[in-house]
């Protein structure tokens, strides 16, 4: 049954009807899930854009490491030089204690650079 809103069927030149849904090829096989369009992974910039990105990823996640690290070692090193220049009492505490604000000075002066880069 036809209704007046349908509208009139395609025809061809020589007045046949035609069908103008596309036609489904059922001799293709896909193995990605039904797929038949290329995969975009093929692309020849996917590895290049993937690579990018994953280097970026792990670059921020290691400087943010690093940034942890010395900071940890700085607030170390100045606890020990703390503790050997405030209450050293022979010169093996006072040794101890410039060891400790050595390494804290060279722990903020690498937060400083990587915070800077």
């Amino acid at each position: 049954m036809v209704s007046e809103t349908d509208p009139p069927p395609a025809t061809d030149a020589d007045g046949s009807r035609r069908d103008d849904r596309a036609a489904v090829d059922s001799t293709a096989t896909t193995t990605d899930g039904g797929s038949t369009a290329a995969d975009p992974r093929d692309g020849p910039t996917y590895d290049v854009v993937y690579r990018a990105t994953r280097d970026a990823m792990w670059d921020v996640v290691g400087t943010a490491t690093l940034i942890l690290f010395f900071l940890a070692l700085a607030g170390i090193g100045l606890s020990v030089a703390w503790t050997g220049l405030g209450f050293g009492v022979g010169p093996v505490g006072v040794a101890i204690g410039l060891v400790g604000l050595a390494v804290s000075l060279f722990a903020a002066s690498r937060v400083y650079v990587l915070v800077t880069e």
